[in-house]
C-alpha cells in the first residue's frame, strides 16, 4: 500500500504511536483515534493504512499485538514493555 503524496512513513508512524499505551487496546479503537489525528495533520490517510502500518510495526517487533492484526475488532495492540534496564538507566 503507498501512501498519499505528502504523507511519510515516520509521520504516520508518530501518529499510531501516540494512539498506543501500554495497555492493550483494540485495534480498532488505535485506528480511530488515528484517523482522528491524522484529520487534525491534514494527513489525508485511509483506515486501511493505518491497519497496515499497525501490522508492519507488529511484524518488525515495534509494538506489540495480538490475535489477526486485519480483523480489527477481534485483535488488539500496545506499546513494547520496556526492559528492566532500560527503565533504570533513565
Amino acid at each position: 500500500m503507498r501512501l498519499p503524496r505528502g504523507a511519510t512513513e515516520a509521520a504516520l508512524d508518530d501518529v499510531i504511536m501516540s494512539a498506543l499505551t501500554s495497555r492493550w487496546q483494540k485495534v480498532a479503537m488505535i485506528i480511530g483515534v488515528a484517523m482522528a489525528d491524522c484529520e487534525k495533520l491534514k494527513l489525508p490517510i485511509a483506515p486501511e493504512m493505518i491497519g497496515a502500518r499497525l501490522r508492519f510495526l507488529s511484524h518488525a517487533d515495534r509494538i506489540e499485538g495480538v490475535g489477526d492484526l486485519r480483523r480489527w475488532g477481534h485483535s488488539e495492540v500496545r506499546l513494547k514493555d520496556e526492559p528492566i534496564s532500560a527503565l533504570r538507566r533513565g
